[in-house]
C-alpha cells in the first residue's frame, strides 16, 4: 500500500474524532516562508518527498503561484501526526500572504481555530504579518509563533548568541504588543511566551526548529545551533528537531480542538440566533444536528470536475447528499 493511501485511510479514521481534530492556518508577511514552511510539515507527514520539501510548493498549486512564488489561492492538506501517544488529524490552510488576496484570508480564518504566525528573523513582523494577526485575532483564532530564517541571523548577520536572543525576544515582544492591543481581556491566555513553549525558532527552508521545551528535551540550545549553522551541518539540526515534530506537537499542545474552539468561535464567526436549533448544533459540533457548512475554495479537478472544500461546522456529509 503507497504512503498517500495509507494516510488516507488514517485521516478518515479521524475524521469523525472532533476532540483528535486540529484546524489550524499559516499566516504571514509575503516571503516569509509559508509555503516551504507547510511543505516540511508535509514531508514529516510522509505525503511528499523531505528532499523536495521546499522546492516542491506543494501547497502552491497553481502554475500562477508557483511562477510567481506567491500563495494566491487558500491550499487546504490534511495529515495525521502522532502525540503523547495518539494520533491526530490535522488540516492545514495555507493562507495568501500578499495584501492583494486579503479576502481569501479572511475565508480562511473562517475554516480554522488556530494560527501558525511565521515571521522572518531577520525582517521582523511586517505591515502584512499585523494585518493577517489581526484578522486572525478577530476571528476568535488562536496563534502560537514560528520566527523562521534564524540561520541568517547566524550566517549572515554573524550575531552572537546573546544579540540573537536579544533580536528574537524583540520579535516576540513586537507580536505580543499586537495581540495585547487586540485582545487585552484575553492576553494572559493568548500570549506568545517561549518559556511554555509557544514560540518555536527555525529553518523552514532546513526543515529544523527548536522551542524551550525543545530545548531542555535534546540539550541543544542557541549555542549549538549558531555551531552548527556555521560548520553547514543544519541537517544535523533536522535529524535532532525536526521541524514537522517540534511545529506539530505545538499544534496539538497549544491550539485547540473544534469541541473547544466552537464555543467561542460561533460567537464571533455566525450572527444568528445562538440560541436556535442549528446555533446550538454548531456550538456543540453536534454531528447528528443540522449541517453547517462554510466554503473557503472551490478548484476544478480535470477528472471530478469541480470540487469544493470547506469548514463542517455540525451535522454531517455523506456521500450523493447534496
Amino acid at each position: 500500500m503507497g504512503r498517500r493511501k495509507k494516510m488516507v485511510e488514517r485521516v478518515t479514521a479521524l475524521m469523525d474524532k472532533p476532540e483528535f481534530i486540529r484546524n489550524i492556518g499559516t499566516v504571514a508577511h509575503i516571503d516569509h516562508g509559508k509555503t516551504t514552511f507547510s511543505d516540511n510539515l508535509l514531508a514529516g507527514a510522509g505525503m511528499i518527498s523531505k528532499e523536495l520539501a521546499g522546492e516542491q510548493l506543494f501547497m502552491d498549486f497553481d502554475e500562477e503561484e508557483q511562477r510567481r512564488g506567491i500563495t494566491i489561492d487558500s491550499a487546504t492538506v490534511s495529515m495525521v501526526h502522532e502525540y503523547d501517544g495518539k494520533e491526530y488529524l490535522i488540516n492545514l490552510i495555507d493562507t495568501p500572504g500578499h495584501v492583494d488576496f486579503g479576502g481569501d484570508v479572511t475565508r480562511a480564518m473562517r475554516a480554522v481555530d488556530g494560527a501558525v504566525v511565521l515571521v522572518d528573523a531577520v525582517e521582523g513582523p511586517m505591515p502584512q504579518t499585523e494585518t493577517v494577526l489581526r484578522q486572525a485575532l478577530r476571528e476568535n483564532v488562536k496563534p502560537i509563533l514560528f520566527i523562521n530564517k534564524v540561520d541568517r541571523l547566524i550566517n549572515e548577520l554573524k550575531l552572537t548568541p546573546a544579540d540573537m536572543q536579544m533580536r528574537l525576544g524583540l520579535v516576540i515582544d513586537k507580536v505580543n504588543k499586537i495581540v495585547k492591543g487586540l485582545k487585552p481581556d484575553q492576553y494572559d491566555d493568548l500570549k506568545l511566551d517561549p518559556v511554555v513553549g509557544k514560540v518555536a525558532f527555525g529553518s523552514a527552508l532546513n526543515n529544523w526548529a527548536i522551542s524551550i521545551p525543545y530545548m531542555k528535551k535534546t540539550g541543544i540550545g542557541f549555542k549549538e545551533i549558531i555551531e552548527l549553522c556555521q560548520a553547514d551541518k543544519q541537517n544535523v539540526l533536522a535529524e535532532k528537531c525536526p521541524l514537522s515534530v517540534v511545529m506539530n506537537d505545538m499544534i496539538i499542545r497549544f491550539l485547540p480542538s473544534p469541541i473547544d474552539a466552537q464555543k467561542e468561535r460561533i460567537k464571533v464567526i455566525w450572527h444568528g440566533d445562538k440560541e436556535s436549533e442549528i446555533g446550538k448544533s454548531m456550538i456543540e459540533v453536534d454531528r447528528n444536528g443540522k449541517v453547517a457548512l462554510m466554503i473557503t475554495d472551490i478548484t476544478t479537478d480535470p477528472h471530478a470536475g469541480e470540487v469544493a472544500s470547506g469548514r463542517l461546522f455540525s451535522g454531517t456529509l455523506e456521500r450523493g447528499k447534496a
